[in-house]
């Protein structure tokens, strides 16, 4: 569950960072309320975020949805869910638990 939010949130950073040295490109998929309006499924705005905050697990059908969505595809989604390390989720769970207080 933490790898997939892990992983999702890299490539929406991919996104971001793609975007930021490409000014002027607004139909890249660059947050939240994009990936909802974005996805050929109809998926909540609420679902995504979700998604992204490892507090919830997410369908398989949802993290596709979710992935090409932001222009990627699941062998994208594999390399990066492959990298991460057991410090990686540490630090994600540290996050998450500083950001609730």
């Amino acid at each position: 569950m933490l790898k997939v939010a892990i992983t999702l949130r890299l490539l929406l950073s991919r996104n971001k960072s793609y975007t930021d040295v490409n000014t002027g490109k607004d139909d890249l998929v660059n947050s939240y309320e994009k990936i909802a309006a974005n996805s050929s499924a109809d998926i909540r705005k609420a679902t995504v975020t979700n998604a992204f905050s490892g507090t919830k697990k997410s369908t398989m059908v949802t993290v596709i949805v979710i992935v090409e969505s932001m222009g990627f595809n699941m062998k994208d989604f594999g390399e990066e869910y492959d990298k991460i390390t057991e410090k990686d989720i540490r630090e994600f769970q540290e996050f998450i638990i500083k950001n609730k207080s």
